[in-house]
């Protein structure tokens, strides 16, 4: 039997670690993802204040709103935001169930953001703003509380992943 010195099994547990593919990063970098993606949503969120008063289907004119036709009803508006909410939290939720990878990431700011613009075409956005506004940030909120769920149970499943810095 071949005795090993204490200080050449932890390099060569290094060693090991460095040569797996870390799980862990795509979660930090998910993560970090997620707060920019946070930052802009807010940065939009504080742009639609200013478009609250306004009624942006009234600004074009009457040929142009002829051809865009009669905007939504608030509450057909609120529907469809309640739909997307409902739906992006399922799908949050089969993620995390299933353990998969994240999908559709980057349109989600998108679809977030895009209300105020509904709500703004509609004039009703005063009325709707903190309902858009609450909906992103419980989404934001989920998203990343699903990233340190999966990110503490790799921690928990193995702790060697885990470097000091």
């Amino acid at each position: 039997m071949i005795e090993r010195n204490p200080t050449e099994t932890s390099i060569e547990v290094s060693q090991a670690t460095s040569n797996r593919p870390d799980r862990i990063d795509p979660l930090h970098l998910q993560s970090r993802r997620n707060l920019w993606e946070l930052l802009l949503f807010l940065l939009l969120s504080i742009a639609a204040v200013g478009l609250q008063q306004t009624n942006l289907h009234q600004v074009f004119s009457e040929a142009f709103r002829q051809i865009l036709g009669m905007p939504l009803p608030a509450s057909l508006l609120s529907l469809a935001l309640a739909a997307y909410v409902f739906s992006a939290v399922v799908q949050m939720l089969s993620r995390q169930r299933n353990d998969t990878s994240f999908g559709m990431r980057s349109f989600h700011l998108l679809f977030r953001s895009i209300f105020y613009l509904f709500y703004a075409f509609s004039g009703a956005l005063a009325e709707h703003f903190v309902f858009v506004f609450a909906s992103g940030l419980l989404l934001y909120g989920l998203e990343q509380a699903n990233i340190w769920v999966r990110l503490s149970k790799q921690v928990e499943e193995e702790p060697e992943l885990v470097e000091e810095r």
